[in-house]
């Protein structure tokens, strides 16, 4: 089980973060971070959506404020996430952050160009990426730089992981690791022997990466980082059969109306795990990911304070049952 120990909040009068170790970095996180996809606005690229909707700056920053405020100190982000938005916005946070904050971006994605390719992880295009999150994020140093999604010939390579280890060996970066949509492409990582942390789904709804991925991670000391711990939001509870996402929001494309559906009905055989327990939803979800002990944080996408400070108080419900996790498995 990840170490763990409370962080700086009591004084808010909100409940205390837990903290836990982020695999082998030795890098003491709040287990739950902050997931800002959603703060870098909507993005609508000849038809590829890539965002979560409009935002608010001054609203992304007062929930960026909130969420140090409790005492998250671990923030997600890319440079993808609203073309260099999401890191600006990080960028201005930090310099008035109560508290240390440590950040992770990812690289890869180039969504500047709406022509295919669509991905790039050559050495020259990660150097230079590389140096312009800096200059968005105002750091010298990125605490931790991700693969985006990166193919399974990138991850068998060599090109990449020279790379990596130039640009820490120039102390540009702290540690590495990759984001992924398969499990199977984790395994193939840390065959590598490369990765200190993966990223990879991780809710209610998706429970694949805990089959075989986890258990390698646990035994090789690999940081998991559960992400969509909320399903893009439907494990918020607050969408409904027929809902109709924006056009700027990449969930149009991802949840048709069938597929939305099917997963609103699931979530609503999860309802269990809020109706009288003091819990709410989303609260459940994130302990559900928290329960295993392969997960360091999770990193719930945030656009509002309320939202920072319903993800923190989910340090104060109560654990998941016995009983509770066994019904999850017939959902």
């Amino acid at each position: 089980m990840p170490g763990q120990d409370a962080a700086a909040g009591g004084a808010t009068g909100q409940p205390s973060v837990q903290m836990r170790l982020l695999g082998r970095t030795g890098l003491k996180i709040s287990e739950i971070g902050f997931g800002a996809w959603a703060i870098g606005g909507g993005a609508n690229v000849e038809g590829r959506r890539f965002g979560f909707g409009d935002t608010d700056d001054k609203t992304s920053l007062a929930a960026l404020q909130r969420a140090f405020e409790l005492g998250v100190n671990f923030i997600d982000t890319a440079d993808a996430y609203g073309m260099g938005r999401s890191e600006s916005l990080i960028g201005q946070a930090l310099r008035v952050a109560p508290r240390r904050v440590h950040v992770a971006t990812k690289v890869g994605n180039v969504r500047r160009d709406p022509h295919p390719p669509l991905q790039d992880f050559s050495a020259a295009y990660v150097k230079a990426a590389c140096d312009r999150s800096l200059e968005r994020l105002g750091v010298t140093n990125i605490d931790l730089y991700q693969l985006h999604g990166p193919p399974r010939e990138v991850l068998e390579g060599n090109e990449i992981w020279d790379t990596l280890r130039e640009l820490k060996d120039k102390t540009k970066i702290a540690h590495y690791g990759i984001s992924i949509g398969e499990p199977e492409e984790g395994l193939i990582a840390i065959e590598k022997g490369e990765v200190e942390t993966i990223q990879v789904v991780y809710n209610l709804l998706s429970r694949e990466a805990a089959k075989e991925l986890f258990e390698v991670a646990l035994k090789k000391s690999v940081g998991i980082i559960a992400r969509v711990p909320l399903a893009s939001g439907l494990l918020t509870g607050k969408y409904k059969p027929g809902h109709v996402f924006a056009d700027n929001d990449h969930r149009k494309n991802g949840y048709p109306p069938e597929r939305l559906a099917a997963a609103l009905a699931r979530v609503e055989r999860l309802g269990f795990l809020a109706a009288g327990t003091g819990r709410t939803l989303a609260q459940a979800a994130l302990k559900f990911c928290l329960a295993h002990p392969a997960v360091s944080v999770v990193i719930p996408g945030v656009k509002t304070p309320e939202q920072a400070a319903e993800n923190v108080a989910a340090a104060a419900v109560p654990d998941l049952t016995a009983d509770e996790l066994k019904r999850i498995e017939e959902v």
